[in-house]
Parts: structure tokens; sequence; C-alpha cells
């Protein structure tokens, strides 16, 4: 379990990289890309609803300051 939940966090990361605003808004252009986009949306908020709700502790001011950083696009 341990090594399929790494292999799950690396694989967000690599896209987190990759999915910058930039690629968001083109992305949002096509109705694959829009739709494909919803998906991603679905499945990362199904995912953070899980960890809250198994009480993960999250950490409101940092997870604002990432969220100012990524819309800067300094993600």
């Amino acid at each position: 379990m341990d090594e399929q939940l790494a292999q799950i966090a690396a694989q967000f990361n690599e896209a987190a990289a990759f999915v910058t605003p930039e690629v968001i808004r083109a992305g949002r252009r096509s109705p694959a890309g829009a739709k494909s986009l919803s998906a991603i949306e679905y499945a990362i908020n199904t995912i953070g609803k899980a960890l809250v709700l198994t009480d993960l502790s999250i950490d409101p001011e940092q997870d604002v300051e990432i969220l100012r950083n990524f819309r800067k696009g300094e993600s």
C-alpha cells in the first residue's frame, strides 16, 4: 500500500508541474480539453474530500499560500 501511495503522490506532483494556469486556460478552449479538466477536477475533489474526512490535518494558511503562488504562475 505504501508503495502505491508513493507512486500516486509522485504522479500528482508530476501532473501539478505540468498543469499550470496557462495549460488550464488553453484546455478550456476545446470541448475535449474542458471535459478532461472536469474529470481531473472531479478526481482531485473526490480524493481531497476523502483525505479531509479521514482526519488528515490541513493547514489553511499553507493552502492559501500555495493557491496564491499557483495563480501567479509560481507553482
